[in-house]
């Protein structure tokens, strides 16, 4: 884990805890330091801005409503993905408007960290990103999904299996068939060892 991610985990920490006791302002720091990451996160299953939009605000709302019934958690992160999931999937069901999202793709394309920010070093890197891209449309969505939470939003196997209500084992094996398969798809493998190097170290 690097020093600014964990400086942004203990500035998570400390605002879930006074969140908790009812200081307002800082849900609403925590909805602003996070906001972008789960607009994009929301945005691969719907295609509506916003529905998208109603969901972050229910969700912040119901979380200040519950927040004397909230546990103290290390992983606001990732409970807040979570959570996010479980809204959107269940406004989806209760709307009647579930469906996946055939068009939307779990790309890099906003400001969060991304496969592509280790392999754009030049104009050639370009074609590389862009093949990384279909290749990812190729897959399924959920391993689309993995693909984002754990190189486009960095998060441990352990947040993903919590966010995906995954046995973390389950995570651990769906990652490698995912990067096993893109192995298979791309040639040269050049690509490969940068994506397994980064899930390694």
């Amino acid at each position: 884990m690097s020093e600014n991610t964990e400086i942004l985990s203990d500035v998570n920490v400390d605002l879930w805890l006074k969140f908790k006791s009812g200081d307002s302002d800082a849900l609403g720091k925590l909805a602003q330091i996070h906001y972008r990451a789960l607009y994009n996160y929301a945005s691969k299953f719907s295609g509506d801005p916003d529905f998208i939009r109603d969901c972050l605000q229910e969700l912040y709302l119901e979380l200040w409503e519950r927040r004397d019934f909230l546990s103290e958690t290390a992983f606001v992160k990732s409970y807040l993905f979570k959570a996010l999931r479980h809204k959107l999937i269940k406004e989806n069901v209760r709307l009647k408007r579930f469906q996946e999202q055939k068009n939307v793709l779990f790309d890099g394309n906003d400001s969060d960290l991304s496969i592509e920010s280790y392999i754009i070093e030049n104009e050639s890197s370009k074609y590389q990103a862009k093949r990384l891209t279909h290749i990812i449309s190729l897959l399924s969505k959920r391993q689309q999904e993995i693909i984002y939470l754990r190189f486009y939003q960095n998060l441990e196997n352990e947040d993903i299996a919590n966010i995906m209500n995954l046995g973390r084992q389950s995570v651990s094996n769906l990652l490698y068939r995912t990067l096993k398969e893109m192995k298979e798809i791309w040639t040269p493998v050049e690509l490969l060892w940068v994506l397994v190097g980064f899930y390694i170290w």
